[in-house]
């Protein structure tokens, strides 16, 4: 079936199902089980795995049908980004009967702890331990630049199983449950007054041994699954917004569908980016369209979206081919791109009240805070210096960074 036959066909299919199922009063959670049962929540995973079995980019399609009908969204964030199909991937029948269908359905919310103060770009080099005590394995460490902690429910766990191996061989990957003690979660402001990030920190948490996904040692194999499924997702093009928030924490699943429908997303929840329509408003508003250098900068940002855009749909169709290629490391770099140019034309068509914030300022203050946000997509996700490193030495065969 042509890319484009399956695509009208789903979009066809999906608004008659949400024009048949579609009730304002049902709560969140009512809501977003019906969408997981009907395998909305992720069309591209297979058939007995929650979805539909469709492309990749079907996950992207389905949000944007139900923000065109004006119906609460399906769940989303790093639990059908990263968790979902990681586990799918590297759990057994177990773990992905008890870990895939609260993601699917809304229930839990997850949170990646990978980053540690003295492990980033150099993620092996982690020093969270995981101590094996029956049953369970007891944990301790810190972790940082955790996204969204202070309201998820369970957190991609990477932990030093093995001390005596070589770092890449002693890693393991744990489903790790956040509400217990032991578990202090500290909100990091950032310049822009916001706290999406929070450092975490971990005193005798514990993890049962069912929870470990893929087997003692594995962890760095896995791990990279999940940061393959990362960069694919935040990289232009990619629909996986974590709005409305997913979980039971953050308290939407008890709420009345019609009402949450309607929300704006939340302060400190969603990353600052300008798309281009808001662009292109704000270049008629301040009367600048008929300007040749403005236009010059619309036409080179509609070029970074297309060209990102395009890069993506490669990647997944590689992916789809078992193909592992760089691509995934310069859609990422493409979108690091577009948010800061995106961010610099917000403010140059603005002038000096692009400075402002707040209430009084255009648009609330948004483009303002876009700009001071912007810097943050060259670190998130893996910084551009290492998806450069990473797309020279697999994609042109330079030779390796020496350690």
């Amino acid at each position: 079936m042509a890319e484009e036959d399956w695509e009208q066909e789903m979009r066809a299919e999906l608004v008659h199902w949400i024009s048949e199922t579609w009730d304002p009063d049902m709560s969140v959670a009512g809501w977003w089980n019906a969408v997981a049962a009907a395998g909305w929540s992720a069309p591209h995973l297979p058939v007995d795995r929650g979805g539909r079995g469709l492309p990749r980019r079907a996950h992207a399609v389905a949000r944007s049908v139900f923000r065109q009908c004006g119906v609460l969204e399906a769940p989303g964030g790093l639990g059908i980004l990263m968790a979902a199909p990681t586990i799918l991937a590297h759990g057994d029948a177990a773990q992905i009967e008890r870990f895939v269908p609260p993601i699917l359905d809304g229930s839990h919310k997850w949170c990646q702890l990978f980053s540690e103060p003295g492990a980033g770009s150099d993620l092996a080099g982690l020093s969270t331990r995981a101590e094996r005590d029956g049953d369970q394995w007891i944990i301790t460490g810190q972790k940082v630049w955790t996204s969204g902690a202070q309201d998820s429910d369970m957190g991609m766990l990477l932990a030093r199983t093995d001390p005596s191996v070589p770092k890449h061989g002693g890693i393991s990957w744990f489903a790790f449950s956040l509400d217990q003690s032991g578990v202090d979660i500290r909100p990091l402001r950032e310049m822009t007054g916001r706290a999406i990030f929070n450092e975490v920190f971990l005193d005798g948490a514990v993890c049962h041994t069912r929870d470990l996904i893929g087997g003692q040692g594995n962890g760095w194999n896995v791990a990279r699954s999940t940061l393959l499924f990362e960069r694919t997702g935040i990289g232009v093009g990619g629909g996986y917004s974590g709005h409305p928030v997913p979980g039971s924490v953050f308290g939407n699943l008890t709420r009345r569908a019609g009402e949450a429908a309607t929300d704006e997303p939340p302060p400190g929840t969603v990353v600052v980016s300008l798309k281009f329509d808001a662009l292109l408003a704000l270049t008629r508003d301040v009367e600048r369209t008929d300007d040749p250098i403005v236009r010059q900068d619309l036409a080179r940002l509609w070029s970074y979206e297309c060209i990102g855009n395009w890069t993506a749909q490669r990647t997944r169709e590689d992916a789809a081919r078992g193909v592992v290629s760089a691509g995934v490391n310069i859609g990422k770099l493409a979108q690091s791109r577009l948010i800061k140019a995106s961010a610099q034309f917000g403010l140059d068509l603005l002038g000096p009240a692009g400075m402002l914030w707040g209430e009084q300022a255009p648009a609330g203050g948004v483009f303002a805070e876009a700009m001071v946000f912007s810097p943050a997509s060259s670190i998130y996700g893996g910084t551009d210096q290492i998806q450069r490193n990473v797309a020279a030495e697999r994609s042109l065969g330079l030779p390796r960074e020496p350690n």
